[in-house]
């Protein structure tokens, strides 16, 4: 199952600054949008390091894709076997992190989650390099009680790339890549970060507005971040696909 037309997907290149319009399957109607448009570019900016001198593996051009369905949309993210679809493995490769709101899984799918908390601003990885599930699943299920409510705190994705750098610039040594980060907490206002070099994933749609996020933990570190410290939020549900 395809998620962008290719008329869609192709306008998103020529201009990712402008959100496009479409269906899926020719029958749900989104809009789509790219979070951060010229990632590299902006990155390099940012850092003052050129991404090519790194000799790390950068596979994005613009980072951070958004669909909103506009009415509620029961979406079938992976199969029996927790292998993801393969339109939305095609658009993580492509863009980095995927978010889909007014979105839920089907009922079968939606029970025996993990729900996890993490420390704030703690870059991490899920799954590593001797397991073959390395695409983390989260979820804001629209029907559970607790999680239909929109979510005080928020989670942050990076680029390997970005990671790696931001440590550097904290003090951290040229190393090789770590799995683990402990990020930004010099920073005395990260908000200008988002949308920069690094992407928010609010979680804060209205009161029982499913929302489901994809990411790769080959080629991205995230974190929780709670803005408000004493409000960490409830955990959210998460899974691990093929």
């Amino acid at each position: 199952m395809a998620i962008l037309d290719p008329i869609a997907l192709a306008a998103l290149e020529r201009d990712p600054r402008t959100p496009v319009e479409g269906r899926l399957n020719g029958g749900a109607p989104y809009t789509a949008r790219i979070a951060i448009p010229d990632y590299g570019a902006r990155i390099e900016q940012h850092y003052g390091r050129r991404l090519n001198a790194l000799k790390m593996d950068f596979p994005f051009c613009h980072f951070g894709l958004s669909i909103a369905f506009k009415r509620p949309f029961e979406l079938a993210v992976h199969d029996d076997a927790r292998h993801l679809n393969e339109g939305l493995r095609m658009l993580l490769r492509r863009f980095g992190p995927l978010t889909l709101r007014n979105a839920y899984l089907p009922d079968r799918a939606r029970t025996d989650a993990q729900r996890n908390v993490f420390p704030s601003l703690s870059f991490h990885i899920d799954r590593g390099d001797t397991q073959d599930d390395r695409i983390s699943l989260f979820w804001r299920d629209p029907f559970d009680p607790v999680q239909r409510q929109p979510r005080s705190s928020s989670t942050l994705i990076l680029a390997n790339a970005a990671a790696y750098l931001q440590a550097v610039k904290e003090g951290h040594g040229e190393h090789k890549l770590k799995l683990l980060y402990q990020l930004f907490e010099e920073e005395q206002n990260i908000g200008p970060l988002f949308g920069e070099v690094m992407v928010e994933l609010g979680w804060r749609e209205p009161e029982g507005v499913g929302e489901i996020a994809l990411l790769d933990n080959r080629t991205v570190l995230h974190a929780s971040y709670y803005a408000q410290p004493a409000h960490k939020g409830y955990p959210i549900a998460v899974r691990y696909l093929f």
